[in-house]
C-alpha cells in the first residue's frame, strides 16, 4: 500500500500539531530559515575576519606550523587527548 502525502497536507498537519494555523506555521518557519542564514553569514564573516588577521600575522612574522604538526595534533585530540596545540616556528 503506497501513502502518498502532499507537502501542503504535511505542512497543515505539523501546524495543527503544534495548535497553529498554516499560515503561522509557515511565517513561523520561514523566521527560523532567515535567522539561520543570518547566523550563517555573521560567522562565515567572522571566520573570514579571523583567517585574514591569521594570513596578516603569517605575513608580518612567519610563524607557522607544518601539515604534519597539525595532523599529529588533530589525531591526539581524535583519540580524546586534550593536547595543546604545537607551538609556531619560523
Amino acid at each position: 500500500m503506497e501513502v502518498t502525502i502532499t507537502i501542503p497536507e504535511a505542512l497543515a498537519s505539523k501546524a495543527k500539531a503544534g495548535g497553529l494555523s498554516p499560515e503561522t506555521y509557515i511565517e513561523k518557519l520561514l523566521d527560523r530559515v532567515a535567522a539561520a542564514s543570518a547566523d550563517q553569514a555573521r560567522e562565515r564573516e567572522r571566520l573570514r575576519e579571523e583567517l585574514s588577521a591569521d594570513w596578516q600575522h603569517y605575513l608580518e612574522t612567519g610563524l607557522h606550523l607544518d601539515e604534519d604538526e597539525v595532523d599529529a595534533w588533530l589525531g591526539a585530540l581524535e583519540e580524546g587527548k586534550s593536547e595543546e596545540p604545537p607551538a609556531l616556528h619560523r
